[in-house]
């Protein structure tokens, strides 16, 4: 375990000094996220959604969103300079835990990327007094819930893209499909039975789910339990994927790797 923790920190440390080294970096960051905030938002609200009601949702829905959408990019940045730095050999060949490296990755991008937009989101609900001093208790509670969700999600990618240099595909599958159907800017229930189903496929669905219960944002109960049992089964799945990816993705370099790879 104490390993594990190891590469997991050099993980975290290793993509500081490579992805976040600059003021420039955070400050894009933090305004592109409130830029494509502010943009939903504003399209909204010529018609009859309530003001605060209507932020307190596309709070949660884009603090939720910009957790997961960092994993895709990660995953995607990982698959490129990984490979073109050479430190994708040495991820193989080195004896680590690699469920530990694969997750140290996600866990880095998250904590990095998204601390400084989900501080704008916790902002915007305390305006709106979704979150009071009163319910204040329950903030860590659904920040834990984003951060191992979106972690075990971020390390599946980062199994995926070990496979192919170009795996753009495979992102565009993972975060379109992603920001309409989870529900980030459209409440689930107003879609068709189709969608729906395809909303069940994305742990983010769930997670909103839950956190805008804990938050009131909205009251039926049987939809949290349900909710709360999809989430673990998808968490579950992931990390089953994430392990035999990654033996197989092992496995396809040691057969189509170039001399230098091993």
């Amino acid at each position: 375990m104490r390993k594990s923790l190891l590469v997991m920190k050099a993980e975290i440390k290793k993509q500081q000094q490579n992805d976040y080294h600059s003021y420039f970096v955070y400050f894009s960051l933090l305004v592109w996220p409130i830029l494509g905030f502010l943009e939903i938002y504003y399209t909204y609200r010529p018609f009859e959604a309530q003001g605060r009601d209507l932020l307190a949702f596309l709070g949660t829905g884009f603090m939720a969103y910009t957790c997961f959408w960092s994993m895709v990019q990660n995953a995607w940045s990982m698959s490129n300079q990984e490979r073109k730095n050479g430190t994708l050999e040495i991820s193989f060949l080195t004896p680590a835990n690699r469920l530990a490296m694969v997750y140290g990755k996600a866990l880095g991008a998250l904590l990095q990327e998204v601390w400084m937009f989900c501080c704008f989101c916790i902002f915007v609900l305390f305006y709106t007094k979704t979150l009071r001093w009163d319910n204040l208790a329950l903030l860590p509670l659904f920040l834990m819930l984003l951060l191992v969700s979106s972690t075990i999600w971020g390390g599946m990618l980062n199994a995926i893209f070990l496979f192919s240099r170009d795996a753009s595909i495979v992102m565009d599958l993972f975060d379109a499909p992603m920001t309409l159907f989870a529900g980030t800017r459209i409440p689930v229930s107003c879609f068709p039975k189709w969608a729906k189903v395809i909303s069940l496929f994305f742990p983010l669905t769930y997670c909103l789910n839950i956190i805008r219960f804990i938050l009131g944002l909205q009251k039926q109960e049987n939809d949290v339990f349900f909710s709360f049992a999809g989430l673990m089964i998808c968490l579950t799945a992931m990390l089953i994927i994430t392990k035999y990816l990654l033996v197989k993705a092992e496995k396809h370099n040691r057969e189509t790797g170039q001399l230098q790879f091993y």
